[in-house]
C-alpha cells in the first residue's frame, strides 16, 4: 500500500514520468517487495517445476520410453547382467 501512496504522492506533486520512476526503482519497500517476489518465483515455481516435475519425474519417462524404442528398433535385449543383440554373431556374451 506504502509504493501506491508513494506513486500517488509524486504524481499529485507534478513530477514527471523519470522523477516518478526513479522514486519508485529506488524506493526500500519496492525493492525489497521485488527481492521477496523473485525468492518466491525462482524458489517455488522455477525450483520446483523444473527439479522435481521436470527432471525427476517427466525427464526419466521420456528416455526410458525413447531407450526401449531404440533397443526394439536394434534389436537389443537387456537381461539382468548382460545384452543380447539379435543378428549379430560376433559379440560378446
Amino acid at each position: 500500500m506504502t509504493l501506491i501512496t508513494l506513486a500517488a504522492d509524486a504524481h499529485d506533486a507534478g513530477l514527471s514520468f523519470w522523477d516518478e520512476l526513479w522514486a519508485i526503482t529506488f524506493d526500500p519497500a519496492h525493492i525489497v517487495s521485488e527481492l521477496i517476489w523473485q525468492l518466491v518465483f525462482d524458489g517455488l515455481f522455477v525450483a520446483l517445476l523444473y527439479g522435481v516435475v521436470f527432471k525427476r519425474w517427466l525427464l526419466p519417462r521420456l528416455r526410458r520410453e525413447i531407450h526401449k524404442d531404440l533397443d526394439a528398433e536394434h534389436g537389443i535385449e537387456h537381461h539382468d547382467d548382460h545384452i543380447h543383440i539379435r543378428g549379430v554373431n560376433d559379440h560378446d556374451d
